[in-house]
């Protein structure tokens, strides 16, 4: 027997994509495993509608004769709302790479029912009904499921949450407070704004995405008021780039966005972070390398290599460049600095 494509949206639900388009463009869908075809097509067709709506992950599911799985999602440019309902399974990304701007996401979760635990970075916790965690999911992760659980999933965009959260990159697969305060709003928010979401309209959709957002990042604690708790995370934060930036300080292509890419925090943050110096990330980046090529040119051990070669080694590709800003930082030629032996003149 063949199986049935994903369906498009249910009745009353908006329109299907175009021809070509991918599913996920849709902005209101509701998919069901069909229920007429054996366990290991269903377990199939379940692996599908996940990697086509989440993420590009590996599925293991139990072979039980009743397996299901079933999802209602409504998104916007902002965030993106599903409930869940499915049978025992594992979720495993063993891989860090976002496939696409698509994947690029924090994933937030919220139990309704049955249990799951949250794996990432070594860390781990066990979520039951009312219990809320979030996770990366460009990064490595295992989720473990129950029998039968029900859950809500937001999807919001690293790079929105990493400017309203300090560290946020440190806040995953830990336990968050939803019993009080600001964290029980949150659940009772996301919970009602679940059962409505066949219901809004597309800017009602988009305000409510809002203060969802909202409402997540300060439970997660970015936007309370301490500023020794918020200073502390910069400097953690600013040391984290700079160890990411000696890391890969001889590669020529070593530049904001790909230090952007690499560890998931904006460069226009970083350069924020970097202003407390008096200095941005690039300036930065030119210094440690024109203080390594100096420390070169003035090392005996290093006499074979040609200025260029010391150059290139520090992740300079342009000599002409390379020698007008080691002129300015040190007041002397590359090669003069090196007949010195590393002295400045009288």
């Amino acid at each position: 027997m063949t199986m049935r494509p994903l369906p498009r949206a249910a009745s009353g639900d908006a329109p299907g994509p175009a021809s070509g388009s991918p599913l996920d463009e849709r902005t209101n869908a509701a998919i069901e495993v069909p229920i007429d075809g054996s366990v290991s097509q269903r377990i199939e067709f379940w692996r599908e509608t996940i990697l086509r709506l989440f993420a590009d992950v590996q599925i293991a599911a139990v072979q039980k004769a009743d397996f299901f799985g079933r999802v209602r999602q409504r998104k916007c440019e902002k965030m993106r709302i599903s409930e869940i309902h499915a049978s025992e399974q594992a979720v495993i990304r063993r891989y860090r790479q976002a496939r696409s701007e698509y994947e690029d996401k924090y994933f937030g979760v919220l139990m309704l029912e049955g249990s799951q635990s949250v794996e990432q970075d070594g860390k781990i916790v066990t979520l039951h009904p009312g219990d809320f965690a979030i996770y990366d999911a460009t990064r490595p992760h295992h989720l473990q499921f129950g029998q039968s659980w029900r859950e809500i999933v937001v999807s919001i965009p690293r790079a929105t949450l990493n400017q309203l959260v300090v560290g946020m990159e440190h806040r995953t697969a830990c336990p968050t407070q939803t019993g009080d305060g600001v964290g029980s709003v949150m659940r009772a928010f996301l919970e009602q704004m679940s059962s409505q979401i066949r219901s809004v309209t597309e800017d009602e959709m988009r305000q409510l995405s809002d203060t969802a957002i909202t409402l997540i990042a300060m439970t997660l604690g970015g936007m309370q008021r301490n500023d020794l708790a918020q200073s502390r995370m910069k400097a953690l934060t600013l040391t984290r780039v700079k160890r990411h930036v000696l890391e890969h300080l001889h590669d020529p292509e070593l530049n904001p966005m790909m230090i952007e890419r690499s560890i998931g925090i904006s460069s226009r943050y970083i350069n924020k972070l970097f202003e407390a110096e008096e200095t941005s990330l690039m300036r930065h980046v030119w210094n440690l390398r024109l203080e390594r090529c100096a420390q070169d040119l003035a090392n005996p051990q290093c006499a074979s290599l040609r200025v260029s070669d010391v150059a290139l080694r520090w992740g300079f590709n342009d000599m002409s460049h390379f020698s007008r800003v080691f002129r300015e930082r040190f007041a002397m030629s590359p090669r003069a600095w090196r007949e010195q032996g590393g002295k400045p003149r009288a």
